[in-house]
Order: C-alpha cells, then structure tokens, then sequence
C-alpha cells in the first residue's frame, strides 16, 4: 500500500506546506508585477522562471491539501496586485530580489525537508529546494556578468591553523582588554546581514511610496529607519577591523506612487522579512565568538521583533492576518459540551 494513502499529514508538515503556500502566493503576485514591466532579456526569463515555480508550488500544495480535505488558504490573489501600475523598481532590482529570495529560499526549503517524514512531502520540498538553488545560481552570475554582485569582503589569509590563546578571545566589550579582529564565521553573517538590510531599505521604501493607509506608509518608514540603523551598526563593526562593508545601491526605486501592490500583500511580504532576519541575528549570535557581537545581535533582533508585533497590530485590525491551522481547544470543546 502507498504510505501516502494512510498516513495524515503531521503537524510540521502541515505548517511547512501552509507557510509555503502563503509566501509563494504573495511572490507569484510579485513577480507577475515584475514581468509587466521588465524590459532587460537577460533578467526577464529568470523572472518568468520564479514565477512559474512559485505557481507551480501553490498548485502542488492545492492539490495536497484538496486531498487531505484541508482547506486551502486564501494567501494572495489577482486582488493582491496590479499588473498595470506604472514602474516602482528598476529591473535590476528583480534580479537581485530573486537572488535573494533564492538564498533564502534554499535554506528554508531545507529545513522543511527535514522536518518531514512523508515520502511525497520530502520529494516536494526536495524539488523546492533544486528550484530555489538553481535560482539564486542561475541570478548570481547574471549580477556576475552585469556588474551588481555585491560579494562578501575578503581577508588576509594566515598561512597557519590557529587557536584561542586564552579568554581574551571572546572579549569585545572590556575596555581593560584589546579586541581581537573579526574571524572569517563573523565576517560573514555581518556582511550578509547588510545585504539583507539593504534588500529592505529598498522594499521598504517602495512600499512606503505605494501604500494606501497612512498607517501603513508610517510603519515602512519605521522599517526602513530601522534597516538603516542595523546596516549603519555592521558596517562599524566592520570598520573596527579594517574591513570594507560590501558596497550599498539603492537607485533601484524609483519615484512612482502608482501602487502594484495591496497594504495586505505589502503588510505581509514586511513580515516575512523580519521573520527572517530575526532568523539570521540568532543564527549569528550563536556562531559569533566576540562578546560584542553576541550582546548585539539579540539587541537588534528586539528592534524587529517589536517592529513585527506592530505590524501583526496593523494586519489584525484589518482583517488581514491569515493564521495557520491550529490544534482544537480541548477545554473549549468541553465547556461547549456542558451547555
């Protein structure tokens, strides 16, 4: 018998297919904006590529579900977006947003995998994955051969193995102590958490331009002061080190108030960008070394998470906080059965 035929969907992997419903039916609106107004041959098909594999995941998640008689979320629709709004980003824009989205992507794709036990789940997310690696490939030498790839700073290589001398290593807050330069492991979470700040500097921006709700247009300045900062944070920790922050670009927006996008869609795109860097802060924190870094990640990871509860606020008080499926009240159902 095909384990598929009797086995119910766990918990996990119940949460991993809705989570991915919800953020692929926000990218396909995304990208189908994207692909009215892209001109450059060279970014337009990948763009076409992301958003046929973003259709095609919310197709294969219907179809499960459908199976399973769960009922399919409502994510975002052809309501969500306007495909016909004037120009907001520069094509360039697209192409470094898939290149992200694709770094990401791969990462949480793997972690939906693995938690996982089905045989038909594993092998969807394992083709998640394949989709999600090959295009941030495919867009990372596109940025390549344009000119755009923004790449991680290099170091002066020691031409032997090292290790700590003694406590002083983890120092970075004692002023009676020197501070040892950065390693290569904090190097390399403090670079891509600008990139990832700078990613949001610009959507931020752009959705604060569109946004219909002055609510709203406030919460994506606060965004963006608060990307800002954090980039402004890492980029003087790497200073302190001699090292070059990766280089910033932001003329990827342009000055159009013809909103593509709905306060929903946008409210909820904001969410899943903080979700994940808060994410990356705890990964970091835990694999950075220096007592300096290890106090300032969780201390900028407040910042977002206290950015998220306001704007969980703003999508509840509209109606547009769509919320996974939940485990019955038990002490609710008994109080039901005494009346």
């Amino acid at each position: 018998m095909n384990e598929t035929s009797h086995q119910p969907l766990t918990s996990s992997e119940l949460a991993h297919l809705w989570s991915c419903y919800m953020a692929n039916s926000m990218t396909r609106c995304f990208l189908s904006y994207g692909l009215g107004v892209i001109q450059d041959q060279d970014i337009r098909p990948q763009i076409q590529q992301a958003y046929d594999d973003a259709v095609q995941m919310t197709t294969t998640i219907q179809d499960i579900f459908t199976a399973e008689e769960i009922p399919i979320p409502v994510g975002f629709t052809n309501q969500d977006v306007n495909i016909k709004a004037k120009r907001l980003f520069q094509d360039t824009f697209f192409l470094d947003y898939i290149n992200k989205m694709g770094k990401l992507g791969t990462a949480q794709y793997a972690r939906y995998h693995s938690g996982s036990s089905r045989q038909d789940i594993r092998a969807f997310f394992s083709n998640c994955i394949s989709q999600s690696s090959a295009m941030y490939d495919h867009s990372t030498e596109t940025k390549l051969a344009k000119g755009l790839l923004i790449r991680s700073p290099y170091i002066a290589i020691s031409n032997k193995v090292e290790h700590a001398g003694n406590k002083q290593y983890f120092s970075g807050v004692n002023p009676f102590s020197d501070t040892r330069s950065l390693n290569a492991v904090e190097i390399s979470h403090l670079s891509l958490n600008m990139e990832t700040n700078i990613l949001g500097v610009m959507i931020s921006t752009a959705f604060g331009q569109t946004a219909a709700s002055q609510k709203v247009r406030e919460y994506m300045l606060k965004g963006k002061d608060m990307a800002k900062k954090h980039i402004k944070t890492f980029g003087k920790l790497l200073a302190g080190s001699d090292i070059q922050a990766p280089m910033t670009w932001d003329s990827s927006i342009v000055d159009s108030t013809d909103a593509p996008f709905s306060d929903k869609l946008m409210m909820y795109h904001m969410s899943l960008l903080s979700a994940s860097g808060i994410g990356n802060y705890g990964l970091a924190a835990a694999q950075s070394l220096r007592s300096d870094l290890a106090m300032t990640y969780p201390r900028l990871a407040a910042d977002i998470a206290q950015f998220t509860k306001d704007g969980a606020d703003i999508m509840v008080k509209n109606g547009w906080l769509e919320v996974p499926p939940q485990a019955a009240d038990r002490n609710k159902l008994i109080k039901q059965k005494r009346k």
